[in-house]
């Protein structure tokens, strides 16, 4: 890969916005008035993108139509900064993957945009590992601000503990930061054997102690384990007066009710000691910039937070330096991702494959079975929701749309697999369960060659499934047939699931690597353009 040049950085502007406020408030004295403002889970978008998260066509700036990049991040976040005399600016994780800007340059464009925005900590994400811990190691020794988390165990991993430390201490304002991360990062990345994750409580209760027994009586967690997620921490912690978080990419509103908002800017949850933690995220790829002004009382407690969501469109002016230097550290990759591959017809959605059937995970499979036909006879494709990022609009298809909906770098295998062991990954997989380790898998799968039937598990409260029936295709002759428990299967799927990403084959599988998923994918639109996204009826809810 080609890295990027490093430039010189400059210094953002600040253009005024009004910046309307949502208030929560307690007792009226207080020593410290602090404003935090955070980001999370940018997956390198430092370009402004539409709603697809490709780039901005002159047709979507004219309609104003684009959101986020680097430059308007520098713009707002410089006028929030001059707004308040004390302020910290935290990222909540996952800069890494998702544009071009990482699968050409990895980590040396956010190196520059991070030190540029002059960022005082951040949480590592579960796509900080996907290309090892080693590579992580070097881009957190590179960051002018300290890397946290609490629940990650580096002891075997020398290079990382020397840059990874449970939590800061930020001395000016007397107060703590702790960092942690889902502890289900060990099957969900490429962290490797020599890291490993614990449920964050226990962790955060530790090193509140810790800070306690210092002084510090002002903590606060940036961490990226998800909405939910974090308001579970919360409540079954002491001491955090509140939580930045990530990893859900959950857009939080002044209003609840609003639509498209996952809850309340902020979310307050009661903690252990009787007191509020406020929970806060500003949804995904820079689109919003989140900020709080809080005031502590002295006992360090929250007395006051008012903020909001800043929605990065069109009415902010771009810094004009971080413009330029984000269009130069572009150049890389601009012919390169510019390749015309094919079209599709009609705009489709990512936002359901987590959960079912969708156009995207349908094409993806078709396009590996088809690709691994040509070498060998395979019977099904499968492809985790995960895997999916990014959606395809309608119209011509280039190959940085390719790498924004599949970002990894993820390559093909083909496993032979028992019918046996097939039911019960595919099994496990509804049953959000692996029936060989009892732990949770994390994604949903998409299909090829195969039709799953299935019904809600009415004893389930987590939204399990049970499936009633697979049947696999005969070729092309249009006919089904169950799967047959004594029979080997050739399985083609990417070698993140078979390592047991996300949990879902164990044991793991070591497959050579075949061709590249975007290979397959950029093949499969140059042969069979236009594309005509439809659903194909592989995963069928016998209950609906």
């Amino acid at each position: 890969m080609r890295l990027l040049a490093l430039v010189a950085l400059g210094v953002a502007a600040a253009v005024p916005t009004d910046l309307q406020r949502n208030a929560f408030k307690g007792r009226s004295s207080s020593n410290l008035s602090l404003r935090i403002i955070h980001t999370n889970d940018l997956h390198a978008h430092y370009s402004p993108f539409n709603k697809y998260g490709s780039d901005c066509s002159s047709d979507d700036t004219a309609k104003g139509a684009c959101f986020g990049g680097a430059a308007r991040l520098a713009t707002t976040i410089a006028q929030l900064r001059q707004g308040h005399p004390n302020s910290l600016l935290l990222d909540a994780g996952d800069q890494a993957q998702g544009t071009l800007f990482y699968t050409v340059g990895k980590f040396n464009t956010t190196i520059k945009v991070m030190n540029w925005l002059r960022y005082d900590a951040m949480c590592i994400g579960n796509h900080e590992f996907d290309d090892g811990p080693s590579l992580l190691a070097r881009f957190f020794s590179k960051l002018d601000f300290p890397a946290i988390c609490a629940n990650i165990d580096t002891t075997r991993n020398p290079e990382l503990a020397r840059v990874v430390k449970p939590y800061v201490i930020v001395d000016k304002f007397q107060l703590g930061i702790i960092g942690f991360i889902t502890n289900t990062t060990g099957s969900i990345s490429s962290a490797g054997p020599t890291v490993s994750f614990s449920d964050p409580v226990p962790a955060v209760n530790r090193y509140v102690q810790e800070l306690r027994q210092k002084g510090i009586k002002r903590i606060i967690a940036v961490s990226h384990n998800g909405y939910h997620e974090d308001m579970d921490v919360a409540a079954r912690t002491h001491g955090l007066d509140l939580i930045v978080g990530g990893h859900s990419h959950t857009y939080l509103a002044l209003n609840a009710s609003e639509p498209g908002a996952g809850g309340a800017y902020p979310t307050a949850v009661t903690n252990l000691d009787g007191r509020t933690t406020f929970v806060v995220q500003a949804k995904a790829w820079g689109e919003y910039v989140g900020y709080v002004d809080v005031e502590f009382a002295n006992d360090g407690s929250v007395a006051k937070l008012t903020g909001k969501p800043v929605h990065m469109t069109t009415n902010i002016t771009e810094d004009a330096a971080m413009a330029a230097s984000v269009a130069q550290w572009r150049q890389p990759f601009e012919a390169y991702g510019e390749t015309l591959v094919g079209n599709v017809t009609a705009g489709v959605s990512n936002s359901n494959c987590f959960l079912a059937e969708c156009e995207i995970g349908d094409m993806a499979a078709d396009a590996i079975l088809w690709a691994r036909n040509k070498d060998t006879p395979t019977d099904i494709a499968m492809i985790n929701g995960g895997g999916i990022r990014a959606e395809f609009a309608s119209g011509p298809t280039k190959v940085k749309d390719v790498l924004l909906v599949f970002p990894f770098g993820n390559a093909v295998v083909s496993l032979d697999i028992s019918g046996k062991q097939l039911w019960q990954i595919i099994a496990g997989v509804f049953q959000k369960t692996n029936l060989a380790n009892g732990r949770p898998i994390t994604s949903f799968l998409q299909v090829a060659g195969a039709q799953v039937k299935y019904h809600p598990d009415p004893g389930s409260t987590s939204g399990a499934f049970v499936v009633d029936s697979i049947q696999i295709a005969q070729g092309n002759s249009g006919t089904w047939v169950a799967l047959d428990e004594t029979k080997t299967y050739r399985v083609a799927t990417l070698d993140f699931i078979a390592r047991g990403g996300d949990n879902i084959i164990d044991p793991p599988i070591d497959a050579p690597a075949l061709l590249g998923l975007d290979v397959i994918v950029e093949d499969y639109f140059r042969q069979f353009s236009p594309i005509t996204p439809k659903l194909a009826g592989r995963i069928i809810n016998t209950s609906a």
